[in-house]
């Protein structure tokens, strides 16, 4: 079996989940507070990756892991109608026509197409269903008492943990032929990920992926949008 792995900030769409969210809360006027607090205390740990103090893999990872505290408290049924919101205003317009149509291509052929991404699991769900493309990993959010706590199951689904999430989905079993099958990013902190298929392609990469992808030989789709 050949599979197509896809992620979504920066390559499957021109924006990031987090700008859905924050747009969503604004105009619904919900959980301003917690996203407010939850973007603020996050913006502290910049410094410290300008500095070299911290890695953007540690500070990404936060980020993804963390972004269930401005969901926090909303039942899946009402989370589910925020979801069905951000994928069809926020997402929807912003999704990128010519990778859409490789993902169509791969359908075609008859690949598994898997959207891999550190977005939050029950959003990504929603986002897969609206493009047809059932099999998604992401970042799981944990329940209390049939609301959403905050919190996220670890690892968060970023950097080298969307190869432990993403083998974990495919349990041991997968007839995955990993040699022929093809993965799309766009940061240099999927690296890991990409590096584990024969066909790796760098979607607007950044500087780093793009080195790295030259190096390495990849496939590189449009590396003029992130060029210094």
């Amino acid at each position: 079996m050949i599979a197509a792995i896809f992620d979504l900030d920066g390559t499957l769409l021109d924006g990031s989940i987090l700008q859905g969210l924050i747009q969503h809360h604004r105009v619904h006027r919900t959980k301003r507070i917690p996203l407010y607090f939850y973007v603020a205390s996050h913006m502290l740990i910049w410094p410290g990756l300008k500095l070299g103090l911290i890695s953007e893999a540690w500070a990404r990872a936060r980020w993804t892991e963390n972004m269930g505290w401005s969901m926090r408290g909303w039942t899946p049924a009402a989370a589910a109608q925020a979801f069905h919101w951000i994928s069809e205003q926020y997402v929807q317009p912003r999704v990128d026509d010519d990778i859409l149509a490789r993902l169509r291509r791969h359908q075609q052929a008859g690949h598994r197409v898997i959207l891999v991404s550190g977005t939050p699991s029950p959003l990504l769900d929603v986002i897969g269903q609206r493009f047809g493309i059932p099999e998604t990993v992401g970042t799981p959010l944990t329940l209390r008492r049939g609301r959403y706590s905050g919190a996220s199951e670890s690892p968060a689904c970023q950097g080298a943990d969307k190869v432990t999430r993403l083998k974990m989905h495919l349990g041991d079993s997968s007839d995955i032929n990993w040699r022929e099958s093809y993965a799309y990013a766009d940061s240099h902190t999927d690296i890991p990920l990409l590096a584990c298929f024969g066909h790796a392609v760098a979607v607007n990469p950044d500087h780093k992926l793009l080195q790295h992808a030259t190096q390495h030989e990849w496939e590189v789709l449009r590396p003029e949008r992130n060029e210094p």
